[in-house]
């Protein structure tokens, strides 16, 4: 039984019940917010089989897609995609993850099976060429929106009307420290609360123009695994601020500003 993710407690249900009635979902917000981990406890929820479907990478997208020919024993066989494999089979969640990454060509291909044709052509077989998508099959979407993800693209609105859109907030940190506790024990919790109090300083910051950029939800629970050997202060200094240090000398004044506010709520840095 995994443990829930902290949404809002309306939107979730809302979410859930589009869900069941076959609606499409577009999830949208910041990148290591939640989206995909919500999606993925959605399908657990509702007793649909989770198949993560990896937008971003899907220059050749027909392969991606929809499949490629491969050599078997001499034969050229026909290799049908996750894609095409999940759309068959009942009951199961697709996700299509980070659809705002998604080049034309990919477009092209989920446009059918989003809408009410839901179905997609196949030239690659031989016959039964028109593949239906199968009873109970679900497609829930996540993407990035805004200026700093300059690799993605803007959700058009023929893309748009084909889901219902939810924007999912990065969480505070009470409610990030909350589900440390429950995924780590209130131990690991209380190790990790000055971490939690950069992270929410830093979304403070960024409404405020004062830094670049926010730290998310993803980054944080990311470094938990290192407390047993590293101090909080080492995590900080090596690994979290390295996101305020890769690119101009204005970020690396973001730096000393998050470097202040740790100090005054005790991290110690090494010497």
């Amino acid at each position: 039984m995994t443990t829930k993710f902290v949404i809002e407690k309306t939107k979730s249900e809302i979410c859930q019940a589009l869900i069941e009635t076959g609606k499409n979902v577009l999830l949208t917000g910041g990148t290591g917010c939640g989206k995909t981990t919500f999606a993925m406890e959605m399908a657990e929820t509702l007793n649909l089989t989770p198949i993560v479907i990896n937008c971003g990478s899907t220059q050749d997208a027909r392969s991606a897609l929809i499949g490629y020919f491969t050599l078997q024993n001499g034969n050229t066989v026909f290799q049908e995609s996750d894609l095409l494999k999940a759309i068959q089979t009942p009951n199961t969640m697709v996700i299509l993850d980070e659809l705002s990454r998604a080049s034309d060509d990919a477009l092209n291909i989920l446009f059918p099976l989003l809408d009410f044709r839901s179905d997609i052509r196949v030239e690659e077989r031989d016959e039964d060429r028109l593949v239906k998508v199968a009873d109970g099959v679900r497609f829930v979407a996540t993407a990035n929106v805004g200026l700093e993800y300059s690799a993605t693209r803007s959700i058009d609105r023929a893309l748009q009307d084909r889901f219902l859109c939810f924007n999912i907030p990065y969480i505070s940190p009470t409610q990030l420290n909350g589900y440390i506790k429950k995924l780590h024990g209130k131990e690991t919790a209380d190790m990790m609360k000055s971490l939690t109090s950069v992270y929410g300083y830093t979304h403070k910051m960024v409404k405020k123009s004062k830094i670049s950029t926010a730290l998310s939800t993803r980054m944080i629970l990311d470094v938990i695994p290192l407390l047993p050997k590293f101090t909080v202060g080492d995590i900080l200094e090596n690994v979290i601020l390295s996101l305020y240090q890769t690119d101009s000398s204005s970020i690396i004044s973001d730096s000393s500003i998050i470097r202040e506010y740790a100090d005054s709520v005790g991290i110690t840095f090494s010497k």
